[in-house]
């Protein structure tokens, strides 16, 4: 028998090396392996952060990197970087309050539908897009009558940005405050560019161009045959646009517009004319609804267009789906588990948040039937439209079990967020800390591990951290900053999975969430936004004229718990402490002692808070 020499890795088939690569835990380690020689080297830079990607976060709708302005080694850097800072819960708020003493703009006086208690303030409908390949983000609202854009684009060296505003003045077009506001809004692209479909409490559906130097110009008006005044309950009341929602699969764009009896779908074809027909409607007061009081709150698009789901007030089954065949439109009652609902004794009474309908993307792609969906007995449920599958969970807030979501926000499968709410994953740290949670028991006893990792076997830290005991969901409390602490909070966007800020629409302005670490000194030695996608005068100033100011929101933090529905979850209680996370003040060159952040920054820790 001869004798065997062991192969060099750098020798191994590339197939070989990309298994490798496919495997590291973290970015470390690879980084680690490339630095080892130029051929490991080029390997890793041509292949092997891609692999790293594509399984370290499977779920996210990634680009693919084009040109120079991203590579994968950047998304690699990127992606880790927000997920440690989603770990730590390092969120940063900014608010932009619609000021109209900064350019004579008239503040709303009416009431607008729907929104007592909150006089003179609009509900703040918002969308965002982010370009990977020009590094721009377009961010717009509906603000009354009014739309808002900002346009942001990141400078390559200092992460800068050059911004710009541009409003359309819903008055001077002879819209109406309350009943011409915006309620629905989508960023949309076609053949010369970006546009923004809007849809209005009157009825109207409209597509605008969304390109800087003809922002607001008119493109082409949605044309389709509302429910008779006369067959509604109110004859007064418009068949107003409830919700919109986009697909674009490769070439082709889809508009699903649900008014209150009908949904509407709308192909944008290259050359769009003035006037578009819809290319199908389905009528639910004829199909489905047997009660006056039934009516279509929110259409998705799902598996690709090949299903709708659809969220129902007033019915029985307020959760369904259409089915899109080349024979015509069926629609069906989505599958009821009910072991889970046992389980959970979830009581399907109707009672549905209207706008809460988020599918969850377990691959990056587009084709899912897994859909988030929030109600009023204060439960977010996971549940497969199609079979009682064994994914379904139900997610509800362990302190405040009640409290609904008016709006959700998924990235892809990892993690979710909601108004005040937020589920996070693994964390990254070298302390174990140790919350005090009485709705939870404490794992030491049953986990085992040693002072350091090695070989095979890792240390109390990483073994501990796996337990949702030590990672628990957070809960951000913002109204106490604002200057209306009633603000509700009515929509949520991201400009994509690669985003490391997103928006919410409240009352009256908006608020810009970004993640952001606390530094270790200040002023801080180092960036302290995403290297590669982050502005770094996210708080700047808002431009003269766009009838906005900026303020600094400093929320106060709470541990939440493991975030699944308990059937004891009304019992009584410890609340887990508040903790202010207030960040520098104001970043114009303070010396202050820095505040607070979360608890796993150095500069928040508390010797409570770490075993």
């Amino acid at each position: 028998m001869g004798s065997s020499t062991p192969r060099n890795f750098t020798n191994l088939p590339l197939e070989i090396q990309f298994l490798v690569f496919a495997n590291f835990d973290c970015a470390r380690d690879l980084r680690a392996l490339a630095l080892t020689c130029k051929k490991l080297h080029n390997a890793v830079d041509n292949d092997g952060w891609r692999y790293f990607v594509e399984r370290s976060f499977p779920s996210l709708s990634i680009p693919v990197p084009s040109g120079n302005r991203h590579t994968w080694k950047q998304l690699a850097q990127s992606l880790t970087w927000q997920s440690r800072c989603w770990d730590r819960r390092a969120l940063q708020f900014q608010v932009l309050l619609h000021s109209p003493q900064g350019d004579n703009v008239r503040r709303h006086r009416q009431n607008v539908r729907g929104n007592a208690g909150h006089k003179g303030l609009f509900h703040s409908v918002v969308d965002a897009h982010f370009d990977p390949a020009t590094h721009e983000e377009l961010v717009v609202w509906g603000a009354g009558e009014d739309i808002v854009a900002r346009y942001r684009e990141r400078h390559e060296v200092d992460n800068f940005s050059n911004s710009s505003w541009h409003r359309i003045n819903g008055k001077e077009l002879g819209f109406r405050a309350a009943y011409d506001d915006v309620n629905s809004i989508k960023i949309v692209k076609h053949h010369t560019g970006r546009a923004i479909v809007t849809g209005r409490h009157n009825g109207t559906l409209s597509l605008i161009s969304a390109e800087p130097g003809r922002f607001g110009d008119p493109i082409s008006e949605f044309k389709f045959t509302s429910t008779s005044a006369s067959d509604t309950n109110n004859a007064s009341e418009p068949e107003n646009v409830s919700s919109l929602d986009i697909l674009q699969h490769g070439a082709k764009t889809r508009v699903a517009a649900a008014t209150r009896n009908n949904l509407v779908i709308f192909d944008l074809p290259g050359d769009i004319p003035t006037e578009l027909e819809p290319c199908a409607t389905f009528d639910l007061k004829t199909e489905i609804f047997s009660l006056n009081t039934s009516r279509l709150s929110r259409a998705r698009w799902m598996e690709q267009g090949e299903t709708i789901a659809l969220a129902l007030s007033g019915s029985s089954n307020p959760l369904r789906y259409l089915s899109l065949t080349p024979t015509g439109i069926t629609h069906h009652t989505a599958a009821k588990n009910a072991t889970i609902a046992a389980q959970f004794e979830l009581k399907d009474n109707g009672n549905i948040c209207p706008n809460s309908l988020e599918p969850v993307y377990r691959d990056g792609g587009s084709r899912t039937s897994l859909l988030l969906s929030a109600w009023r007995d204060g439960t977010i449920r996971l549940q497969d439209l199609r079979t009682p599958s064994p994914f379904d969970a139900v997610y509800q807030d362990n302190v405040d079990p009640w409290v609904d979501a008016e709006a959700l926000m998924t990235y892809g499968a990892e993690r979710f967020a909601l108004p005040s709410y937020f589920r996070p994953s693994l964390l990254e740290e070298n302390s174990i800390p140790a919350p005090s949670q009485a709705f939870l028991k404490d794992p030491a006893s049953s986990l085992t591990g040693s002072d350091k990792c090695s070989r095979g076997r890792a240390c109390h830290y990483h073994e501990f951290s796996k337990h949702i005991y030590y990672r628990p969901n957070a809960k951000f409390y913002l109204s106490r900053s604002l200057i209306n602490s009633s603000a509700s909070i009515w929509s949520l966007a991201r400009g994509s999975d690669i985003s490391p800020n997103f928006y919410i629409g409240i009352s009256g302005g908006v608020i810009e969430a970004t993640l952001e670490p606390c530094p270790n000194n200040y002023p801080p030695d180092q960036l302290t936004v995403d290297p590669n996608f982050g502005f770094a005068d996210w708080r700047g100033r808002t431009a003269d004229g766009s009838g906005y100011m900026s303020r600094q929101v400093s929320p106060a933090l709470m541990e939440i718990g493991d975030g699944y529905a308990y059937k004891h979850n009304d019992r009584p209680i410890l609340l887990p402490k508040l903790k202010d996370c207030g960040g520098p003040p104001g970043w114009t060159g303070s010396r202050l002692e820095l505040s607070k952040y979360h608890r796993l920054d150095m500069n928040y820790q508390m010797h409570t808070d770490f075993a």
